[in-house]
């Protein structure tokens, strides 16, 4: 009870700090074991449910599983992994506000922060004051103009380079803030005929010998009639060229863990390309009886 005050009721106590290094075993297993030493001093002050909070202000929901002295981050971890697409090699700092709040930054093998993804939907939006839940695997993959020539359609943004809008707070004269339009917003606002995610390039996937990772959840909804656990897989781009590659199912237990084009051929089209680190590319799914094929999107940053 008194461990549980501490850790739950002090707001003067400063917070402390603990980091973890991602390695397979985590990505494979799908959860994360805290340090023993955090355990010892703040695990019984900690509640099932907790939170993970990013410096772009999403917050994410995790349980936790204790047994023998052991926590891990558990349900929710997965997600977490994929939406950050985190690899082996990866570091998280871990801030411990108290009440079960955590405030995590995330580090790339070349030990730079990532640039995180936009602020996500909690899973329900506000129509007129009326909660709707909103269709996350689907949030991109609207349909396309009928009789566009290019097959696609682009969501309207202005031609130059940045967006401007007025600070309402600022009296008498009006303040206009410039922001950057990046190539993550441009390749949200690219609306795909068919379904279609995005992937945005970390250092991993430019520099080093990874598997590229396709989003566990678009890969239950569009892959799952794949019936070997690797094959082939074709990238192409509008001018029609093609890049042949190679998938990977990984299956712990009978279940499927994770979807990824392999290394190999990957590198050969980041490299043909000249993907850099931040650029997007947004993967649309095109519909076909013979070798899976995605039509590649670029977006330099």
């Amino acid at each position: 009870m008194a461990m549980a005050m501490m850790a739950n009721e002090s707001p003067h106590v400063k917070p402390t700090h603990f980091f973890k290094i991602i390695c397979d075993q985590n990505l494979l297993e799908g959860k994360l074991m805290m340090p023993r030493k955090f355990v010892q001093k703040y695990g019984e002050g900690l509640t099932k449910i907790i939170y993970l909070k990013t410096p772009n202000g999403s917050k994410w929901k995790l349980n936790l599983v204790k047994s023998d002295g052991k926590i891990w981050f558990e349900k929710g971890w997965k997600e977490f992994v994929e939406y950050h697409s985190l690899v082996h090699g990866h570091l998280i700092v871990f801030k411990y506000e108290r009440n079960s709040h955590f405030e995590v930054q995330i580090f790339d093998k070349n030990a730079c922060e990532i640039k995180y993804p936009f602020k996500r939907f909690d899973g329900k939006r506000v129509f007129n004051g009326q909660k709707k839940k909103a269709n996350l695997s689907l949030e991109f993959h609207q349909p396309c103009e009928i009789g566009s020539s290019s097959g696609v359609r682009v969501g309207k943004l202005p031609k130059v380079e940045t967006l401007n809008h007025i600070d309402k707070k600022c009296k008498g004269k009006q303040l206009v803030i410039a922001k950057k339009v990046t190539a993550l917003d441009r390749a949200i606002s690219f609306r795909t005929c068919n379904p279609s995610f995005h992937v945005v390039m970390c250092p991993s996937y430019i520099d080093g010998p990874c598997n590229l990772n396709i989003p566990k959840e678009f890969g239950k909804i569009h892959l799952s009639d794949l019936d070997n656990k690797q094959g082939d897989i074709h990238l192409r781009l509008l001018n029609g060229r093609v890049w042949p590659l190679r998938y990977l199912i990984r299956i712990n237990n009978g279940r499927v863990i994770k979807y990824e084009m392999c290394s190999k051929g990957w590198k050969t089209f980041a490299e043909d390309n000249n993907l850099k680190v931040g650029d997007v590319c947004k993967f649309e799914l095109l519909p076909t009886n013979t070798i899976v094929t995605f039509t590649v999107h670029i977006f330099k940053d």
